[in-house]
């Protein structure tokens, strides 16, 4: 599994609050439990997805409706018709997107969560405009790969408890 095969983020460092993308882009976190059915009635013909199961070339698959959000996960409100298809990387990237926009939009710092390696290659051949002498169009597509930043882990703190 490499870069391109999975770019959801895991855990935010937003306190614990479970957080859904909506298709339209909006974040909305949760602080109080919520359970996927709450979601899926208000939101018809969608169904909730939790972001780290997502990888290229898999079936998407959906909570259950008895499901619990998860403190400090991040979560997607997927149309009804990607329910059990095969993600492809173009789709993944879409969704990296959104989720990348909406979280950058909350007011928390989500350098952590999604790495700026989560760029796809098909979102790495965009076309310069014309240039002016030969009227030719010029790719990018090296440059963009090298401004990004190196991905580093979050550190925290693992708390035990005594075993009785």
């Amino acid at each position: 599994m490499g870069n391109a095969a999975s770019c959801a983020p895991s855990i935010a460092s937003s306190g614990g609050a479970a957080k859904v993308v909506f298709p339209d882009g909006s974040l909305q976190m949760y602080t109080k439990p919520v359970k996927a059915a709450d979601l899926m009635v208000e939101n018809p013909g969608h169904f909730v997805c939790d972001s780290g199961s997502l990888t290229v070339g898999s079936r998407v698959h959906g909570l259950t409706a008895d499901d619990e959000l998860e403190r400090r996960r991040v979560y997607f409100l997927l149309p009804m018709d990607l329910l059990y298809s095969v993600l492809t990387q173009e789709e993944m990237s879409c969704l990296s997107c959104k989720a990348t926009k909406a979280l950058k939009h909350a007011s928390f710092n989500i350098g952590r969560i999604f790495p700026e390696f989560c760029i796809f290659p098909s979102e790495a051949t965009k076309t310069a405009p014309k240039n002016s002498a030969g009227g030719g169009v010029a790719e990018d597509s090296v440059e963009r790969f090298s401004k990004q930043r190196s991905w580093k882990p979050a550190l925290d703190t693992i708390l035990e408890t005594p075993s009785s």
